[in-house]
């Protein structure tokens, strides 16, 4: 990253303010129910907690998360890009472990079976058994062959609806397609099994951000509940995403994002040459270019879902306006995916 851009950086996140506070609605999942907020990772939270925390599920609390998100993906990233780019891994017909190692429910794809999608399908297994994805804020890559969780279920307070979209689809087409090839270096290092573990962490974490989406519709819609039902019923996917964003909070989360990728990948104090362990601008534009996209794609379809126009909602990625998908417009010049 060229100096200059850092030295705006640095001059622009003086000016940060704190995000626009986001207000919950009062929404059950009628097929799956909605989390407690907790931390993560947690699977031993008693009933008696989970109703307590429920009047912890604060706004401030809510943009605590999505910070704190901004950290995790960030080391996700770091941790990945050690490694090259090992195109072997994505191979789907690639011979990186033997036949008998894929899963049943694998076998059955026409297109073949990666060692990405093996390892990817295997921890999703094991995830789900501590009850993973029995929160929303949680979707599996492989949503049609999840294992029952082990642990009984848990009682959460009632946030969101369940519109039963899951992009991950997309997410992992633009990670393999543009994050892996532009933030790792070229051939193969034969890392392979650190390699998958690393894009399965990048992965569900990119997922989580994405589709945290949904709860920010749902505080969006309760401040202006008229003027979304009208967009929706006309089915103006471009009202409802105009009426969604806010340039100047997208422009903080962008600067914001690359001047932790600044803080979090130097070998600072070292003796070494600092260096970044990952280009602070790689992470400034999968958010601009990818991770706000793709959010406000799941904002506006569950909208859509949400006040019953779900036939509205455009069929394929590519039906999107670009400004909705990943990586479709230009994002080469750092001025356009900085906003300044």
């Amino acid at each position: 990253m060229g100096s200059s851009a850092v030295a705006r950086l640095v001059a622009c996140i003086c000016a940060l303010r704190p995000q626009p506070s986001l207000a919950y609605g009062d929404r059950r999942s009628p097929g799956r129910p909605a989390p407690a907020y907790r931390s993560r990772g947690s699977t031993t939270t008693t009933r008696a907690a989970t109703n307590a925390d429920a009047s912890a599920f604060t706004l401030d609390s809510v943009r605590a998360s999505l910070i704190r998100q901004e950290e995790t993906i960030i080391y996700s990233l770091i941790e990945r890009t050690q490694f090259a780019v090992n195109g072997e891994v994505y191979d789907k017909r690639g011979a990186t472990f033997s036949e008998g190692d894929i899963a049943d429910a694998l076998k059955s794809n026409p297109a073949g079976c990666s060692f990405l999608d093996m390892m990817l399908y295997e921890t999703e297994q094991c995830h789900a058994r501590a009850r993973r994805y029995l929160s929303p804020e949680e979707y599996p890559f492989f949503p049609g062959d999840v294992a029952p969780p082990a642990l009984p279920p848990l009682e959460y307070p009632e946030i969101i609806r369940d519109d039963g979209q899951n992009i991950n689809d997309q997410i992992l087409a633009a990670y393999l397609d543009f994050v892996v090839p532009r933030g790792c270096a070229p051939g193969d290092d034969g890392q392979h099994g650190s390699t998958a573990i690393a894009d399965i962490a990048c992965l569900q974490a990119l997922s989580r951000r994405v589709h945290f989406g949904k709860f920010v519709a749902e505080s969006k819609f309760a401040a202006d509940a008229d003027a979304f039902r009208d967009l929706a019923a006309r089915g103006d996917v471009p009202g409802i995403h105009a009426l969604l964003e806010n340039v100047a909070v997208e422009d903080n989360v962008v600067r914001r994002a690359m001047l932790k990728a600044v803080t979090f990948g130097q070998d600072a104090f070292s003796g070494m040459d600092p260096g970044y362990k990952v280009e602070p601008t790689l992470v400034a534009s999968i958010y601009r270019n990818m991770i706000i996209p793709l959010t406000k794609q799941v904002q506006v379809t569950y909208l859509l879902e949400r006040l019953g126009h779900g036939d509205k909602v455009p069929k394929q990625p590519d039906d999107w306006p670009p400004y909705l998908r990943a990586f479709a417009r230009a994002d080469t010049d750092p001025t356009t995916f900085l906003g300044y």
